[in-house]
């Protein structure tokens, strides 16, 4: 493995681990913001049947996180876990800085720098979804296997045309 992946996926995963398993151990602080935007939520179609029992989804949302970002830690299916926190990121992003509700200038200033914070995992983890290690993608693997294969049936071709014209000879 690559020193630089080394380093930088545990960094990257170390936040979302030490946040999920707050949330998993003590979902109330996160239940508490759930229910500070759940109305903005509705509005923009989240189900209230969500919003409803916020412990149980901080719960759930907690302990999906540190899954995947001790997957991502330890570089099992890394892109995979990358995807799942990309995903998971933006939402409690929102949640945990909502910046309309702010009533004061530095409490505005603290949910920016908190956006900041997870826009800057944000686009390590999409950087992490797309590493692969080295290998070619999936698309370049088939276009090569597709020349591969019309090269060798041209050789295996021609190879037949010069055995047939040894026999007629």
């Amino acid at each position: 493995m690559n020193v630089l992946r080394l380093v930088a996926r545990p960094l990257i995963a170390l936040p979302f681990i030490v946040d999920g398993i707050s949330a998993v151990k003590d979902p109330s602080p996160h239940a508490e913001q759930v229910k500070k935007v759940s109305p903005i939520l509705e509005k923009v179609g989240v189900p209230p049947v969500l919003t409803s029992d916020a412990r149980l989804v901080s719960r759930i949302i907690g302990a999906t996180t540190v899954v995947a970002a001790t997957g991502l830690a330890l570089g099992k299916q890394p892109r995979l876990c990358a995807t799942v926190l990309a995903t998971v990121a933006v939402p409690i992003a929102i949640v945990q800085n909502p910046v309309w509700t702010a009533q004061t200038k530095d409490e505005r200033n603290r949910y920016r720098r908190g956006l900041e914070r997870y826009g800057a995992a944000f686009g390590g983890l999409v950087l992490a979804t797309t590493d692969r290690l080295g290998e070619p993608s999936a698309s370049w693997k088939l276009a090569n296997w597709r020349d591969h294969k019309a090269d060798l049936l041209e050789a295996r071709n021609e190879a037949w045309e010069a055995a047939k014209a040894t026999f007629d000879a």
